[in-house]
Formats: C-alpha cells, structure tokens, sequence
C-alpha cells in the first residue's frame, strides 16, 4: 500500500474539487461553467508538470472573479485555486476571501476555511517532509564521504606500511652493502695479497689459510646476494611520481622535481601519491587537456606538490569525493589541498616538513 503523503493528499483533495465544480457545472448547466472548470485543470496540470509555476495560482482566482457575474457557482469553485495556494505558500491570494464581506452564505464561509486550513496544514506538511528528506540525503551523503574516507584511509595505512617495510629493506641493504660488505671484501683483498708473503711458511698453516680465504670468499658472495635479495625492484618516493606521470595515456606530462626529497618522509610519498593518481584521474575522465605539469618542490620547511593542465573548461565547479578525502587526509599530517578551478586547472598539496623524530598528527 502507497505510504500517505501531502502531495497525494493534495492530488486527492483537488480530484475532489474538480469533481465537485463538475458537478455545480451539470447542475447549472450553464456553459461558463464548464470553460471555468477545463480553465482550472489546465491550470493545475501546468502546474504539475511545469516547476516554479505556482504564482499561476493566482491567475486561477482571477478567472473565478471574472466568472462571478457569469455564473452563479464561481464563488463555490474559488475555493478550489484558495485551497492551491494556501499549500503553494502562496499566501497573498487569502486576499479572496473578501468576497464574503459582501456576498456572506455560512456554505461558502465554511467552504472558504476549510480551504484555506486545509492548503496551509498540507504544504506545512510538505515542506517539513521535504526539509527532512533533505537532511536525510545530507546525512546519508556524509555518511558515504567517511564511509569512503575512511576505506582511502585504510589503503593509504596499507600503502604506508608496505613502503616502509620495502624503504627499511633497502637501508638495511645499503648499510650491508656500504659497511660490512666493503669492509669484508677490503679483508679479503689483503689478505690476498699477505698470502704471497707466506709461500715459504708452514705447508699445513697455508692450508689452514686458504681455507680460511675461501671461506671468506663464499661469506662476501652471500652477502652480494643477500644484498641482492634485499634490493627493492619496485619504484619508491621520486621514483614512482615519475613513472605514474611517464605511463600517463591522455598526454605527456611534464615532471621537475626541486629541492632535496630525501627529506621527504615515508608516510608523506603515500599523500603526494595518492594526490597525484587522483589528479591525473580527474584529468583522464573529466578534462580535454593537452599538456599537464606536476612540480614537486622540497623546501626547508614544506613539502608542495601542484598538478596543473589547460582542460579546466571540462571540469566540474565543484571537487569530487575523491578530493574532498585527499583534502581530509592532507589535514590530518598537518597540510592542506586545495583547487584552483580558473583558466588553468590546478590541484595544489602543501604538507610541512616535521622537525626529526616528530609523527605525524
């Protein structure tokens, strides 16, 4: 069963109406009549399929005024464009209700408040329907920006362990590589060469001793290839804002890096990342750009990655959901997004750069 609603009340009530002027109309048989009733229900069918039309409610009363003198039952079909604009909120056609004053029968006086009682009851119910069905979207739509800010959050905590666990696999491989690794071999070179200080020595010591280097050998290989195993294959920081730019299908895009991004924190790459695929996204699907530009500039204090192309014509006024949640996760380490939607379309990042052993907020 249909849940009852003001607008189906409404339907109900002026379907009534209609059918009472109708009836006034065989009664009298008169011919104004019946053009006064198909006047009011092209009327009210414009109405209905026509929006901000519902000033023409007036006219409907003035038709009914030009149809006093014409017909004897216009006064009781005034009632019906009355009720109409009572739930219009078209309050100034009460002004009507004059015509009592010198025509006053206790029917149409009941009929005349019954109208107007009834219209303002029913669009107080409409728009107290429509104000809560409109907070109910509002709702619903914050509801789903979390819901998917949260699950670009818990990628972005994904994506930030993984790339620190790869960040602190090649330091340790570097650390191997540059310390231990050189050290072994720079041992094992001079030992190398005491060895042809020793050909007069004891036969057993020598063999004790080249042992010992072949042993030294076989550990220094297995330090290269533990170093080998070590060593990421995957693109990180600088590395991967490159490659996303240079595997870019729409058009080249033009990447400069300033300043010295070895500064730039792990957890930070995962914004500058995530800005940067959601930017070139936006381009790809919304824009008709033909060149596009990322800098990325690390100062001493700020971290500022701007996106820019010339399809900003194409682009809606307003940022997308996938913005809004860049701009929610840039505020939550401190920094800032925001979109410039002029002649050029520019996506702008700015994070601070935190003093050493600070974490992020």
């Amino acid at each position: 069963m249909k849940m009852l609603t003001p607008r189906l009340c409404f339907l109900l009530c002026n379907i009534a109406g209609f059918a009472l002027v109708f009836a006034f109309f065989i009664h009298s048989g008169e011919v104004p009549g019946f053009f006064l009733l198909m006047f009011l229900v092209t009327m009210f069918l414009l109405r209905r399929r026509v929006g901000k039309t519902r000033f023409t409610v007036l006219l409907d009363i003035a038709a009914c005024i030009a149809m006093l003198a014409l017909w004897d039952y216009a006064p009781y079909a005034m009632a019906l464009p009355l009720f109409g604009a009572m739930y219009l909120g078209v309050y100034p056609a009460a002004i009507a209700i004059v015509y009592l004053l010198f025509n006053f029968t206790p029917l149409l006086a009941v009929l005349f408040a019954f109208a107007l009682l009834s219209g303002i009851f029913l669009g107080l119910w409409e728009r107290e329907r429509a104000a809560k069905l409109a907070l109910r979207d509002e709702t619903a739509g914050r509801y789903y920006e979390l819901e998917s800010l949260q699950s670009d959050l818990t990628a972005a905590l994904t994506q930030v362990e993984r790339i620190t666990t790869v960040a602190e696999r090649a330091r340790i491989a570097r650390d191997i590589h540059d310390n231990a690794g050189h050290e072994i071999v720079a041992a094992y070179m001079s030992l190398q060469t005491a060895r042809d200080m020793l050909s007069n020595q004891d036969a057993d010591a020598l063999e004790l001793y080249d042992a010992a280097l072949d042993r030294l050998n076989n550990g220094a290989n297995r330090i290269r290839e533990a170093v080998h195993n070590l060593s990421s294959v995957a693109f990180l920081g600088v590395e991967n804002l490159q490659e996303t730019c240079r595997r870019f299908p729409v058009c080249d895009v033009k990447f400069h890096v300033y300043g010295d991004t070895t500064r730039v924190p792990v957890y930070v790459w995962t914004m500058l990342e995530s800005c940067l695929n959601e930017s070139l996204t936006n381009i790809a699907r919304h824009s008709s750009a033909t060149w596009v530009t990322v800098n990325l500039d690390v100062t001493r204090h700020i971290i500022r990655l701007c996106v820019e192309n010339d399809g900003a014509t194409q682009h809606n006024t307003q940022a997308g959901s996938g913005l809004r949640n860049l701009h929610h996760r840039a505020a939550a380490i401190g920094g800032s997004l925001s979109v410039d939607f002029g002649k050029i379309f520019r996506v702008i990042c700015v994070i601070p750069i935190k003093e050493e052993g600070a974490a992020p907020r």
